[in-house]
């Protein structure tokens, strides 16, 4: 049973619209609001934001004032958070933030728009990359642009910072991997040896060794000092569209192949096209797990909670899967639902005092966040407000700097040439 969310859309720059009203600025202050649920109708209307004297006359409160064709209850929070809700359409009260920092990159084109980012790990440096080989790199604070790394043949399609934060992974549709200095842009060592474009990285450990995923089906690991590629896991005749390397943190006694580094404990999991969700064993080189079943939905995005056992799968037609690794031959333990369009990345955020929440990112723009109970279900308590039916390229989760904070940052880019920090 698919448990079915219905949702609330609300223009992207509504903060404007408030900043605007507690300022006193003429016109009317408004932002257009929209309810939906599946096999009803949908509910759209407007919000008008105005400002009202506090008791005390020190300070302005904002008022919101819906004009919809059917029920959706509005209340401001601060500058960047809404809480939304729909009586008609059963949409239980939620939080709607706006972003807390945006950094734009004006080097890669709008319209098709940013292909992928990372954050470096002390959250100074951003790299994104986009069509016809332009990636660069940017200060996060100030935003300035740092520098271009140019030498892709084709479109680059994913990107990621090694943990020093001074050197830069990315992979394109010219089946290359590339290792960039992220200070001068120079490029000492390319990657050859996939034949379709690659779609996602990950760097074990501290770097020694990294892993790529590609449309030919496969997924490779490398080794960075010498250009060596050290295993091909061919699992699929269609694409391999996410992996997600995770720890175990258990051990073997004996020593690593030549050319091998830190691939102790760490297990792959990975999207396939073709229906499946395939879990790897890096150190022994198999397969360990397969979750869903060849000629299902493509699955399109995977997280694995380690620490929980869950695997986490977003398909096609918008379903995310949940399964538990010490059963993948049972049907998922859950699964939910929030419109039609195809899920295009998952991320677990961390949080202080729980078990992560899931991040899901879809092609129609939509980012949420889930906590998930296992014995009650899944519950959707934060929208994330920025993308304007633009696609949800990627999403990291750093740790935050954000006074009395409860979860780590989480960035996201989409086609508008932004990454947004909420």
């Amino acid at each position: 049973m698919v448990q079915t969310f219905g949702y609330i859309s609300v223009q992207p720059d509504w903060p404007i619209d408030v900043r605007n009203a507690l300022r006193g600025v003429e016109g009317a202050h408004t932002f257009w609001v929209s309810a939906y649920m599946p096999t009803h109708k949908s509910i759209h209307g407007k919000i008008r934001a105005s400002a009202a004297p506090a008791p005390d006359a020190s300070a302005s409160l904002v008022s919101l004032d819906v004009d919809a064709d059917g029920d959706i209850s509005a209340e401001y929070l601060g500058p960047r958070q809404l809480r939304l809700s729909s009586s008609t359409l059963d949409i239980p009260p939620a939080l709607y933030t706006s972003a807390r920092k945006t950094t734009a990159c004006p080097q890669i084109a709008r319209g098709t728009g940013v292909r992928g980012f990372d954050i470096s790990p002390y959250g100074g440096l951003l790299v994104a990359c986009g069509d016809d080989g332009v990636m660069d790199v940017y200060e996060t604070e100030a935003g300035a642009h740092r520098v271009q790394l140019q030498g892709h043949l084709g479109d680059v399609t994913c990107c990621q910072f090694f943990p020093s934060g001074q050197v830069v992974l990315s992979g394109a549709s010219d089946m290359r991997l590339k290792i960039w200095s992220a200070s001068d842009g120079t490029n000492p060592t390319t990657l050859v040896g996939h034949t379709a474009t690659i779609t996602d990285l990950a760097i074990v450990g501290v770097g020694k060794n990294v892993l790529s995923s590609a449309k030919d089906g496969t997924v490779r690991l490398w080794n960075c000092g010498n250009s060596l590629l050290l295993h091909t896991f061919a699992l699929s005749d269609a694409a391999i569209n996410r992996i997600h390397l995770v720890d175990k943190g258990t051990r073997e006694e004996s020593e690593l192949p030549p050319n091998e580094f830190e691939t102790d404990g760490k297990f792959v999991a990975v999207a396939c096209e073709d229906g499946r969700v395939v879990v790897l064993d890096l150190r022994l080189k198999k397969t360990i797990a397969v979750f869903g079943s060849v000629g299902g939905l493509p699955m399109r995005a995977v997280a694995y909670d380690i620490e929980r056992g869950l695997l986490v799968a977003g398909q096609s037609d918008g379903s995310v899967l949940i399964w538990s690794d010490a059963n993948p031959e049972a049907p998922p333990i859950h699964s939910f639902k929030r419109g039609q369009s195809s899920v295009s990345v998952i991320r677990l955020v961390r949080r202080s005092s729980a078990s992560s929440l899931i991040c899901v990112g879809t092609e129609d723009g939509q980012l949420y966040l889930v906590s998930l109970d296992i014995t009650v279900g899944a519950e959707i308590i934060e929208d994330l407000v920025a993308f304007d039916v633009d696609p949800i390229s990627q999403i990291r989760a750093i740790p935050t700097d954000a006074p009395n904070a409860t979860r780590q940052s989480i960035w996201a880019a989409g086609q508008d040439s932004r990454v947004c920090m909420f």
